[in-house]
């Protein structure tokens, strides 16, 4: 009579140890797993805050900008950021900025000047990018964020050089006719309603100049559109319809 007893206690044991073997097994991937994400951790983060590289630009600095690296000679080796005479950071991936801003990084939340981008990276070091005012006066502790607006140039497939972006200071009632003229190098026709030459080039017979606003083209009279900060106002160069 006692057989079948010591038979389903036999059985019962067999199923706890499977049971104890899978929690052990779970508890060594979960270790496994957290060790893993340590590591990851540990790289040196990148950030950007205006939202002006994509997520591929950000990839690309950051491979550069590893422990035992200068932040200056991780920048300089990713190829894609130019430095002026004075040794601070001019342009950023085909953006650059109007003299009234500067490329601000910061480390661990402490900003770096232009004189300590030579500061040796180390591990679960975060930085990050953002605009800010050149003149000290008006980045103090309690200015507001700068206010900008954006010109894109897209010279596309027929004149790819010409591509760049450049951020300038937006202000109030500012129109994209405004932007235009605020850039210097963009030309508008006689009657002011339309480009007419980019930095001196003019559009052959078979292209025209294509002018949008967050993406969206603008119809005739267009250039009168009032902007808001951090619009983009983009002139493209793009084949003329037959």
């Amino acid at each position: 009579m006692r057989k079948p007893v010591l038979h389903a206690a036999f059985i019962m044991l067999i199923i706890a140890t499977l049971l104890l073997t899978g929690c052990k097994q779970a508890d060594q991937e979960e270790a496994s797993a957290n060790v893993y994400s340590n590591d990851v951790n540990g790289e040196v983060s990148l950030s950007e805050k205006d939202g002006f590289f994509s997520p591929a630009v950000i990839q690309n600095l950051q491979q550069y900008l590893q422990q035992g690296v200068t932040v200056r000679e991780g920048l300089k080796r990713s190829g894609i950021v130019g430095f002026s005479d004075n040794g601070s950071v001019l342009t950023i991936s085909q953006v650059s900025l109007d003299p009234l801003f500067e490329w601000a990084f910061e480390i661990n939340g402490k900003k770096l000047g232009k004189d300590n981008l030579d500061t040796v990276l180390q591990d679960h070091d975060e930085i990050s990018i953002n605009i800010q005012y050149a003149d000290p006066k008006k980045d103090g502790k309690d200015a507001k964020a700068p206010e900008f607006t954006v010109l894109k140039l897209d010279g596309g497939s027929m004149k790819p050089d010409m591509t760049h972006s450049y951020v300038f200071p937006y202000t109030n009632n500012q129109s994209v006719r405004d932007v235009m003229a605020h850039s210097g190098f963009v030309k508008l026709t006689d009657n002011k309603m339309y480009v007419d030459t980019v930095q001196g080039y003019s559009p052959k017979s078979v292209e025209k100049w294509v002018v949008k606003v967050n993406g969206k083209e603008l119809v005739d009279s267009g250039l009168e559109m009032k902007l808001t900060p951090q619009d983009e106002v983009e002139i493209r160069l793009e084949r003329a319809s037959a």
